[in-house]
């Protein structure tokens, strides 16, 4: 499975553009129209990860922003990197279709981008790393989610309702059935003058 980018290594590989282009691109209201982006199922998919990240934490986005150093890690930059590296295609899982001759694919990347999406549905989550792995028959995934929480938001609620939305969604959306779903919280996320600021 790859791993993220080492630490300082550009993120880019988004069909020729980079997270900073897409943010600035963001900021801009998405104006003008830029073909190449939008026309782009990576970078489309790392836009709606973007934008659920600034709806859903930006008051820590800009507290971390003011409060850490560029090169410093910290749950942004963790999660600005998964990101980057989860919305480029990946592998290609096949599923079987009704019309013969046809071979019908959905990319890792998109599969990706759907559980990042329900998770970012969950009230509380800030959702970084997505590993998908499929059965032997390649009907079933096991899902894995790893995500930082706000601070207040119960885990135990958080997880459930994570798992109960992607068992629901995710086959109504790709065409594969949920074996499992793993939460791993790794931190929680206050503002950095604490809760409230």
């Amino acid at each position: 499975m790859t791993d993220a980018p080492p630490p300082g290594a550009p993120f880019d590989d988004l069909d020729g553009h980079t997270v900073d282009e897409l943010n600035d691109y963001l900021d801009r209201g998405r104006q003008p129209r830029d073909p190449d982006i939008e026309g782009s199922p990576a970078c489309r998919i790392a836009l709606g990860a973007l934008e659920r990240l600034r709806a859903t934490a930006s008051t820590l986005l800009e507290d971390d922003a003011a409060a850490a150093p560029a090169d410093q890690d910290s749950w942004v930059g963790e999660v600005l990197g998964r990101i980057s590296l989860e919305s480029r295609a990946g592998r290609r899982f096949p599923f079987e279709v009704s019309t013969p001759g046809v071979e019908a694919v959905v990319t890792e990347g998109a599969l990706r981008g759907l559980v990042r999406a329900i998770g970012d549905s969950v009230p509380g989550l800030l959702t970084g790393r997505v590993r998908l792995e499929p059965d032997e028959t390649g009907a079933l995934l096991d899902v894995e989610v790893e995500a930082n929480i706000l601070l207040g938001f119960p885990v135990p609620v958080a997880a459930a309702q994570l798992r109960e939305r992607v068992e629901e969604q995710l086959p109504r959306l790709a065409p594969f059935r949920v074996r499992r779903v793993d939460l791993r919280i790794r931190d929680v996320v206050e503002p950095r003058g604490g809760a409230g600021a």
